[in-house]
């Protein structure tokens, strides 16, 4: 399959319309396979008009002319079977449940207050409609945050403790990783927001997308790229996301390995090997996840091989009964 890129971006209003035909020309371009936008300020009377641009992959949670409304879209080349559309919360929050290559993805479009004060209650809403979302289908959540959780994501101190805790707790609780800042770990150079006042610049990360620890290997990179009408730059991600082949929902280890001395060998030297890679990763986490997984290919292979060596030993055994039954006078 080819792999998806999601995009986020803050348009800073589509109302008029030559200013939605270059946002559309712009995410055309890029080739995008789903895209978030926030701050949109759309009359639902213009919705035919972005169809007849964009076409019928679009979906609206509109506000007010002058404020908020976000839209999610999807390319032309890519058509999801979509299984439920909700609007949590009218020009802030926009849910889609889709099927991608066999994989449920539920995509959450946000868009948070502008007004500190407004945002701890925002994200206690979003956190009470993502805890109603099966935890064990893939999750992105991604727009404009308008709160960091890092301090190399801004230039100054963030306004809203409150919504910040809140939004930790959203992100640990639902196991999300914010996919840019896990490739880039010690970037402080790029940044998708910034606002010049008092002779003062001041710039933040705001535009993120978060994405299921669990499916975190199948996202191969990530990017930031200026959008020329809007103060906020476009954030994207490339993942692979796909089902896993039909068979058992949780592997469990075999505990009776550990009393297998030629494992207990074979095993201290992969992982011993393993630790050598963790400067090839953009940081620990990513390494600890792939580690995991390469942890329980080796448990499923030496398994399959002792399982191997353990039959062909009980088929010579048989063999060498038969035999002796033959001559036996």
């Amino acid at each position: 399959m080819m792999p998806l890129i999601i995009a986020t971006l803050n348009t800073r209003g589509c109302k008029m319309a030559l200013h939605r035909s270059q946002v559309l020309s712009y995410l055309r371009e890029g080739g995008y396979s789903v895209v978030f936008l926030q701050e949109t300020h759309m009359d639902p009377t213009a919705e035919d008009s972005w169809r007849l641009e964009w076409g019928h992959g679009v979906y609206f949670s509109h506000f007010m002319i002058r404020q908020a409304g976000v839209a999610t879209l999807f390319s032309p080349n890519l058509r999801p079977e979509v299984l439920g559309v909700t609007e949590a919360m009218p020009g802030h929050l926009l849910h889609l449940r889709v099927r991608v290559e066999g994989l449920v993805v539920n995509l959450v479009n946000i868009y948070a207050p502008t007004t500190s004060l407004k945002r701890p209650q925002f994200y206690q809403r979003v956190s009470d409609f993502l805890s109603t979302l099966d935890s064990h289908e893939c999750l992105v959540l991604g727009g404009d945050f308008n709160t960091t959780l890092e301090e190399q994501d801004r230039s100054g101190a963030e306004l809203s403790p409150a919504a910040e805790n809140i939004l930790r707790e959203i992100v640990e609780h639902h196991s999300l990783v914010d996919v840019w800042r896990d490739h880039h770990p010690d970037d402080t150079s790029m940044f998708t927001f910034v606002r010049v006042e008092a002779h003062r610049s001041h710039h933040s990360q705001l535009d993120r997308i978060y994405l299921s620890r669990f499916h975190l290997s199948q996202a191969h990179s990530s990017n930031i790229r200026p959008a020329p009408f809007s103060n906020h730059h476009l954030a994207t991600i490339t993942a692979s996301l796909r089902a896993d082949k039909l068979g058992p929902a949780y592997w469990h280890f075999n505990n009776s390995l550990l009393e297998d001395k030629g494992f207990r060998t074979s095993f201290r030297e992969f992982w011993l090997a393993w630790r050598e890679q963790r400067c090839a990763f953009p940081s620990a986490r990513r390494w600890w996840d792939l580690g995991k997984v390469r942890a329980k290919f080796f448990c499923c292979d030496y398994t399959w091989g002792t399982s191997r060596r353990r039959n062909a030993v009980i088929k010579q055994l048989e063999r060498e009964i038969l035999e002796m039954e033959r001559c036996q006078p």
